[in-house]
């Protein structure tokens, strides 16, 4: 089976990670849980993987930058969900984010790439912005509102019920690196259409969304 891992940087306790495995949808969650930072979401997520190759990472987390300011990619998500209902709100800037997001995120995108020689690829992620994207969120149903048990048709897991918020974005950013690594015709990459991106990573992240 193939085996995705998605991350959610956050704060104290709220550092999601997640691993799926299959070869098409639904694919199954086969651990999750919450960590304290870049590390300790790391350490756990790939004790749960053992020996298992990765095929792909999907991390909530800025993975380049623009020098020009705000990114061409974030600028057409946003645009795309607004007109779903989304708030703009929903994909913030990268300079309006926190340290967080913004050094957790790319510390847990290196240590990826260290522990499979640079060969992983690794795309971006926006789940809530990936909700919207997918009818899961509307006007009438909140992203905050919206469980690992609205998301069957994509990923099945034992204990929905208890999956944090956290943990459903890790879990959607493990969906992203599945749908990245699959070439999904209706997915894009953004980040091929940056103009001059600037990213730690080699090889450079995807930002795949759904067109």
């Amino acid at each position: 089976m193939n085996t995705y891992v998605g991350f959610d940087p956050g704060g104290k306790g709220n550092f999601g990670w997640a691993i799926v495995s299959g070869k098409s949808y639904p694919l199954r969650v086969v651990g999750r849980g919450v960590a304290d930072h870049a590390q300790g979401a790391f350490d756990a997520a790939m004790d749960c993987v053992g020996g298992t190759r990765i095929n792909a990472v999907g991390i909530d987390a800025p993975l380049f930058w623009a020098p020009a300011g705000d990114r061409g990619a974030d600028q057409l998500v946003r645009n795309a969900i607004t007109q779903l209902g989304s708030p703009g709100g929903t994909v913030s800037a990268v300079n309006s984010l926190r340290g967080a997001c913004l050094i957790q995120g790319i510390l847990v995108a290196m240590m990826c790439q260290q522990r499979a020689g640079n060969r992983i690829p690794i795309t971006e992620s926006h789940p809530k912005a990936l909700l919207w994207q997918l009818g899961k969120a509307t006007t009438e149903h909140h992203p905050a509102h919206v469980t690992l048990s609205d998301l069957t048709e994509y990923v099945v897991d034992d204990n929905v019920s208890e999956a944090s918020e956290h943990e459903r974005d890790a879990t959607l950013g493990a969906i992203a690196a599945f749908a990245m690594e699959s070439r999904f015709d209706e997915w894009r990459d953004l980040y091929s259409l940056e103009p001059n991106p600037i990213t730690p990573l080699n090889p450079p992240p995807g930002y795949w969304m759904p067109r």
